[in-house]
């Protein structure tokens, strides 16, 4: 009996840098908003849909096909966090203001799923996933600190937190495509 060994090769696009390019646009907009570089909610709520939304639930997708849970969990989960997100900023009900308590406790969950997922990237070794998941935690956790306090110095902290965020996860976004083609970035 002659046994045929066949072989296939993953030939799909590199999930991460489409899902770090999401959450990274998406949260440098709502950083700026949260220095005060602007005041209206439309840019945030059409980031939030649009780019951190679904192209994060669509890149969790594309990591579930090549099997990588970690993937899978971190952009699918933050992919609807955003879209949750915007929903706060849009229901037509009464909305959420700075200092709710109710805002701070969602967020703190928000931040307890990435304390875990941190857990996660110091198994996996990449320095860029370390530094993003840390700055994840830190933002989501002085943010809820801002929203349970209401302290306006928190706000501008945590503004400054999502900046770090959201350039970090950009870069690592770009560093991907471009080593892909034979730069060779940092990350």
């Amino acid at each position: 009996m002659n046994e045929q060994i066949i072989k296939t090769v993953d030939m799909t696009g590199n999930p991460g840098a489409l899902g770090l390019t999401g959450f990274g646009l998406a949260t440098l907009m709502l950083s700026f908003k949260n220095m005060g570089f602007f005041f209206d909610d439309l840019p945030v709520i059409a980031m939030a849909i649009f780019v951190g939304g679904l192209i994060q639930v669509i890149a969790g997708s594309m990591a579930w096909k090549k099997g990588n849970t970690f993937e899978t969990v971190a952009f699918t989960s933050f992919g609807f966090f955003w879209l949750s997100f915007a929903f706060i900023l849009i229901a037509p009900f009464e909305l959420a203001q700075a200092g709710d308590f109710s805002v701070g406790l969602y967020l703190l969950l928000w931040g307890i799923l990435g304390l875990f997922l941190l857990l996660g990237t110091l198994k996996i070794g990449t320095k860029m996933l370390i530094v993003i998941f840390t700055l994840l935690v830190l933002t989501f956790f002085v943010t809820a600190a801002a929203h349970i306090i209401d302290l306006h110095i928190l706000a501008l902290v945590s503004g400054f937190c999502a900046f770090l965020l959201g350039s970090s996860a950009l870069y690592t976004a770009i560093a991907i495509v471009l080593n892909e083609i034979g730069y060779k970035l940092p990350m």
